[in-house]
């Protein structure tokens, strides 16, 4: 079924696993994502980013989603990183079932105030809703500017706007590491100590097997991967542009781009929810 965030999240943080969410970009890495979902027959969240909204329109990629999608696991349709109420409001009206409003580099008060405007009306069409305390490393920062997610202020967070999940900052970044990345490990044991929501990692991709698996052991619920499948994708239409089959026909080379995508969302279900 296509269900909201809370519903796949809340059983991950019951029973001690992660469900992987997969930034999307096109109709090949749809496919490859739901592909490796219903062969695992594994919960899976598949999410857009704003700036692929406005490269293919907001209501493309639920579309897109929903065609495609022929069971064999339970799937959430997210907005990542939307930045105001009316990308999120325009993800619900186009049949989203999960957005996050991102607010983390706003003063707290109005990263409470932006983020209650959001849960208020996206709780009243029955749909989730994902908030950022702290920054993520890459694209969210600037220089100087890096901040760790505080146990007290994820508290009252989390108490002044019924957020149904919270993504924190510990060290992680969006796109590629430049250098060995390191993940505060007991904040997030901390801060999953002391809220009753599930905890969500942005910035997995180029992260170490072993620090996955200890940072769900710590307490997340929800991690990211945008970069890995991105560079599955093209390192797939490079092999398929190169192969035997290739034409002028895009059906010839984009299955390759399909297969790869497929494969690296496979591992990552195998790493996050191990059977």
């Amino acid at each position: 079924m296509i269900v909201t965030g809370s519903e796949l999240l809340l059983k991950a943080k019951r029973e001690g696993y992660a469900v992987p969410a997969f930034n999307v970009d096109n109709l090949e890495s749809v496919l490859g994502v739901l592909n490796a979902a219903s062969s695992l027959s594994k919960p899976i969240i598949i999410q857009t980013i704003p700036r692929t909204l406005k490269y293919g329109g907001v209501a493309t990629y639920s579309s897109l989603i929903r065609a495609n999608y022929k069971g064999g696991a339970d799937i959430t349709i997210h907005l990542d990183h939307g930045g105001d109420l009316q990308v999120c409001k325009d993800c619900i009206d186009a049949g989203y079932t999960s957005v996050m409003i991102d607010g983390s580099m706003l003063a707290f008060d109005k990263n409470v105030e932006l983020t209650k405007q959001v849960v208020d009306m996206a709780h009243s069409c029955g749909v989730s809703v994902e908030a950022e305390l702290g920054t993520i490393g890459g694209k969210e920062e600037t220089e100087g500017q890096i901040k760790y997610t505080e146990v007290d202020e994820a508290v009252k967070f989390v108490e002044l706007t019924g957020v149904d999940s919270l993504a924190i900052g510990v060290g992680t970044a969006h796109g590629v590491y430049k250098g060995e990345p390191h993940i505060a490990i007991d904040r997030i044991k901390e801060i999953a100590g002391a809220v009753d929501i599930p905890l969500v990692l942005h910035g997995a991709s180029g992260l170490s097997d072993e620090v996955i698996r200890n940072c769900i052991n710590a307490g997340i619920s929800k991690i990211n991967f945008a970069t890995q499948l991105r560079q599955a994708f093209t390192q797939g239409l490079k092999k398929g542009l190169a192969s035997k089959d290739a034409t002028y026909d895009p059906k010839t080379y984009l299955p390759y781009a399909i297969e790869a995508v497929q494969e690296v969302a496979t591992r990552i279900i195998k790493l996050c929810q191990p059977d």
